[in-house]
């Protein structure tokens, strides 16, 4: 019969991201103290070859770390299955609802966190040890970018459910946030946007480098923008109400959210470099970052209107608030940058060609909701400036 942990909550999966986390600090041993001519990272003959020749020294430091990686890759595995065992019986139990909407929903965001740390700890053990693995490593950088993908999904689902469900009945209890702890969730954004840095650093295919580069900056982006507010309300919180001594560890949780998004920043200023988009580096960036910024705001607001039902009102015509009117500068707005990001970034980083079909279909979705938009305009101007009889 399975036992289940007592007061188990998804904050326990931290165990196992925090023993993933120590399987990166003993690579950081073999990352700066072995040489590695002609690779971003060491791999399995890197380190062989080295350590052959080595003062003794060196070798202990590097057989210290190769241990250190396989023990807490262990305990990072063993773990998260034990934790997922624990989340399928918290989860049948009706645990998910219970906390819906409440403070504690965000503790959920723990369980992408840690699947994106599994990803990261798989790519180093596997570099590390399995043989002659980099000479197919372009071919295994799409599928890196697929999975963080599904779990930078899988996050989004989780916090979009949380945002919009508070936002539509007022659930979230300030006097209870005396706390960093929702900070969680740029935690694991930042987790997803540093693993889609990855192929950018290493790559040297422009279409992998561009699609990882558009990816992880939405991600990061992401990350620091929802981090921002979450501090500034959670300082404003605990000022009023003072500190929970339960979650005194949350006041350290920006330490590894700026590491996390240091790490990607570097990772993305090398693809921009393997770009070699020379004046052009400045524009890409900048797009990038608001367009993400953009579509964060967008997934934000159609979370909250799609669960309070806004849109079925709208089209049935019991929207009457001038108001409605304001749904087409965001429209108008997201066309226009979308053809800037589209040109600007995207065909200039060799990501697609001009003309092309992907830049054609492109092109297409915003025409489409170029006409919506204007769709739109006129059936609400129609309806706001009747006449009275």
């Amino acid at each position: 019969m399975k036992k289940n942990i007592k007061n188990w909550s998804a904050l326990h999966f931290l165990a196992s991201l925090g023993s993933g986390g120590m399987v990166v600090t003993f690579f950081m041993y073999l990352l700066f103290w072995v040489p590695h001519p002609g690779r971003p990272i060491p791999v399995f003959t890197d380190w062989f070859s080295h350590i052959q020749t080595a003062g003794t020294s060196r070798q202990g430091m590097i057989l210290l770390g190769l241990a250190g990686i396989l023990a807490f890759g262990w305990l990072h595995f063993r773990w998260l299955i034990l934790n997922f065992s624990q989340y399928r019986s918290f989860k049948k139990n009706g645990g998910i609802e219970k906390i819906t909407g409440t403070n504690a929903h965000t503790q959920l965001m723990a369980i992408p966190l840690t699947y994106a740390m599994s990803i990261n700890v798989c790519f180093i053990i596997s570099a590390i040890f399995i043989p002659h693995l980099w000479g197919i490593v372009e071919w295994l950088f799409p599928f890196s970018i697929l999975l963080f993908l599904i779990v930078g999904i899988w996050a989004s689902r989780i916090f979009l459910a949380f945002f919009s469900h508070v936002l539509q009945h007022g659930s979230f209890d300030h006097t209870a946030n005396n706390s960093l702890s929702q900070l969680l969730p740029s935690f694991a954004f930042a987790m997803i946007g540093v693993g889609l840095a990855a192929p950018a650093a290493m790559s040297h295919n422009n279409i992998v480098i561009g699609i990882s580069y558009l990816l992880s900056i939405f991600f990061t982006t992401g990350a620091l923008f929802l981090g921002m507010i979450k501090l500034v309300i959670g300082m404003n919180d605990m000022f009023k109400h003072g500190v929970s001594r339960a979650s005194l560890p949350t006041l350290w949780v920006v330490i590894p959210i700026l590491t996390t998004a240091g790490i990607a920043m570097m990772r993305l200023s090398h693809g921009l470099h393997t770009l070699e988009l020379g004046h052009g580096a400045s524009n890409f960036i900048l797009l990038a970052i608001i367009f993400s910024i953009q579509i964060v705001f967008f997934l934000l607001g159609w979370a909250v209107m799609k669960r309070m039902n806004y849109f079925h009102t709208l089209l049935n015509h019991e929207e009457n608030s001038p108001v409605t009117l304001a749904l087409i500068c965001p429209g108008v707005a997201f066309v226009v940058m979308g053809h800037f990001v589209v040109n600007k970034v995207i065909v200039a980083s060799g990501i697609i060609s001009k003309f092309g079909a992907v830049y054609i279909g492109l092109s297409f979705l915003l025409i489409v909701l170029q006409f919506i938009t204007g769709w739109l305009l006129v059936r609400l101007a129609g309806e706001q400036f009747k006449y009275s009889e």
